[in-house]
């Protein structure tokens, strides 16, 4: 039974993927950290977005760097073998994230499968300017 610190330790890995992804640009980063079976839901500019996570590695794809965005993890809770994490990010830029850099705080719902922690599921608040 792993214990709670490397639980914690690798649940802040699968977001650092998903952190280095956006900032690079590159979906293919932030893919490992996402289950196949991902959902992603959220507004961005008043549209719902809802389906796979493939909506999310297209926008960052589609973005570009975003190599000014600043992040900060302001939870993590762990119940055996789900967790919650909400993400906090300032300035993210890019190609399709508007100007100034846009205010976003995500849910990140993650699943342990096979000791290996994935995220499950992906829900967003886009900030207004």
């Amino acid at each position: 039974m792993q214990s709670y610190i490397t639980d914690y330790d690798a649940i802040l890995e699968a977001i650092h993927l998903y952190n280095q992804g956006l900032q690079a640009g590159s979906s293919a980063i932030m893919k490992p950290a996402f289950h196949p079976a991902s959902t992603f839901f959220g507004y961005f500019q008043g549209q719902l977005l809802a389906g796979s996570t493939q909506m999310l590695f297209d926008w960052v794809d589609g973005n570009g760097p975003a190599a000014a965005t600043r992040s900060s993890v302001a939870s993590v809770d762990i119940l055996r073998t789900v967790a919650v994490v909400r993400l906090e990010m300032e300035n993210l830029d890019g190609k399709l994230a508007g100007s100034p850099g846009a205010t976003l705080s995500d849910l990140f719902q993650l699943i342990k499968i096979d000791g290996n922690w994935v995220i499950s599921q992906k829900s967003f608040h886009w900030h207004a300017y």
